[in-house]
C-alpha cells in the first residue's frame, strides 16, 4: 500500500504552490504591463511629428545615444531579464512559503501528536489517564474534550462491568454453595426420606433462584444490546392487566392487594398505545409489580397506573432513605439493610428475597433501550415509587 504524505507535507506542498502561483500571476501581469509600456512609448517617440507653431532650435543627435533599433535591442534585453529574474523570484517564494507552511503546520499540529500519543498509549487499566489540552479554546481543544469525555464513559462502563461481573459471580456462587452442601450433608449414606426429601425441596429452590438469576442477566444484556428497530405498536394498559393478572397468585400469596387502573389521556385513540419491543415491555412490567409484591408487607397494596406518558408503580412497605433510593437501578442492589416492621416472622430478622437485586437494573436498561425515562422515589409513610416515562429524552 502506498504511504501517503503527512498532514504537514501537505500543507507545505500547498503552501508553496499557492504562493507559487499568486507570485507568478503577479509577475507576469506586471511584466507584461511594464512590456507594453515601453513599447507604446517607444513607437510614440519614433513617430510623434515636430510641433510647427514655433520653431525649435536644432537638436543635433546625440553621438553617444544609440540608434532606434540598438534602443529595441535594449528593450528586448530587460524583457528577458525580467523573465529570468521573475523565475527565480516564483521558486524562491515558493521555497519561503513551503518552509513557513511546514513550520506552522508543525506548531498547530503538535496537539495532534499528543493526544495520539495518549490514545496509543491508554489502555483498559489505565483509563484513568486524559488528554488535558489546554491552550485556547479552538478545534483541537474541542477534539481533546470529546475525546476525553468518551473515555469518561469508557471508564465508567468498565467499572461497572467490573462490578457486574465481581457481583455476578458472588451472587452466582452463593446458591451453587447451597446446592452442593445440600448433597453432601442431605443426601449422605443412610439418609432418612425425610431427609431426602428436604434436601430434594432445597436443591430445587436454589435451581430455581439460579435459573432466575441466569435469565435476569440473559434479559438485561438484550436490553443493553439495544432495539435494532424491533418495534410495534403496543396497548400498554392491556399489557399492565396481563401482567397484574398473572402475578394474581403471587400478590395473594404474600398477601398483597393490586390494582390497575388507566388514567385518562388525550381524546380520540388509544390513550396507552406505545412503539416498543414488546417482549423487553412486558419484562419491564413484570419487573416493577413483582418487584412491588416482593418488597411490601402483609396486607399492603400496589397500584399500577397507566396514561398516555408512560407507566406508574406505586407499593406500601418499608420506609426507605433517599440515599439507598438512588442506587436501586444498579445491578444486584437491594434495600435489605433497612429496618424492616415486624410483618410477623421477627422484629429485625431479615426476609428471605426471591429476586437477585436486577429487577430494576433490567427496568432501567429496557427504558434506555428505548429512550424511556426512570424515575424512582422513596413513597411517603414507606414504600416506592417507580415512574416509567415513554416519552423521548
Amino acid at each position: 500500500m502506498r504511504r501517503a504524505w503527512s498532514i504537514r507535507a501537505r500543507t507545505a506542498l500547498a503552501f508553496a504552490l499557492t504562493s507559487m502561483a499568486l507570485t507568478a500571476a503577479a509577475i507576469v501581469v506586471l511584466n507584461l504591463g511594464s512590456q507594453h509600456s515601453i513599447a507604446e512609448v517607444t513607437e510614440l517617440s519614433e513617430t510623434l511629428p515636430e510641433p510647427r507653431l514655433h520653431r525649435a532650435p536644432v537638436v543635433r543627435p546625440d553621438p553617444s545615444s544609440p540608434p532606434p533599433t540598438e534602443r529595441i535591442a535594449i528593450v528586448s534585453r530587460v524583457a528577458t531579464s525580467q523573465w529570468q529574474w521573475s523565475v527565480l523570484g516564483i521558486g524562491a517564494a515558493g521555497v519561503l512559503s513551503g518552509g513557513t507552511g511546514w513550520l506552522l503546520s508543525r506548531r498547530m499540529l503538535a496537539p495532534i501528536d499528543r493526544i495520539t500519543a495518549t490514545a496509543t498509549r491508554i489502555s483498559a487499566s489505565t483509563l484513568h489517564e486524559r488528554i488535558a489540552l489546554e491552550g485556547p479554546d479552538d478545534e483541537l481543544r474541542r477534539v481533546s474534550r470529546t475525546i476525553d469525555g468518551l473515555l469518561d464513559r469508557l471508564e465508567q462502563a468498565f467499572e461497572s462491568q467490573r462490578r457486574f461481573v465481581a457481583q455476578a459471580s458472588h451472587e452466582l456462587r452463593t446458591p451453587l454453595a447451597v446446592q452442593r452442601a445440600a448433597i453432601q450433608i442431605g443426601l449422605h449414606d443412610g439418609a432418612r426420606p425425610t431427609e431426602i426429601a428436604c434436601a430434594r425441596e432445597d436443591l430445587l429452590e436454589q435451581n430455581r433462584r439460579t435459573e432466575h438469576l441466569v435469565e435476569s442477566l440473559l434479559v438485561l444484556a438484550e436490553a443493553e444490546r439495544g432495539l435494532d428497530g424491533r418495534t410495534v405498536a403496543v396497548d400498554l394498559g392491556a399489557l399492565a392487566d396481563e401482567v397484574v393478572a398473572e402475578l394474581s397468585d403471587t400478590a395473594t400469596a404474600a398477601g398483597v392487594t393490586v390494582t390497575c387502573r388507566r388514567a385518562s389521556g388525550p381524546p380520540g385513540g388509544t390513550p396507552t398505545t406505545v412503539d416498543c419491543e414488546p417482549v423487553l415491555t412486558r419484562q419491564l412490567v413484570h419487573n416493577l409489580v413483582d418487584n412491588a409484591i416482593e418488597y411490601n408487607h402483609d396486607g399492603g397494596d400496589v397500584h399500577v397506573t397507566v396514561d398516555g406518558t408512560g407507566l406508574r408503580v406505586e407499593n406500601t412497605g418499608d420506609p426507605l432513605p433517599a440515599e439507598v433510593v438512588a442506587t436501586l437501578t444498579e445491578p444486584f442492589r437491594r434495600a435489605d439493610g433497612v429496618t424492616r416492621a415486624d410483618t410477623g416472622r421477627g422484629v429485625g430478622v431479615p426476609v428471605a428475597r426471591r429476586h437477585s437485586g436486577l429487577g430494576l437494573s433490567i427496568v432501567d436498561a429496557v427504558a434506555q433501550a428505548h429512550g424511556w425515562c426512570v424515575e424512582v422515589a422513596p413513597r411517603g409513610g414507606g414504600g416506592l415509587v417507580v415512574s416509567v416515562g415513554t416519552t423521548a429524552r
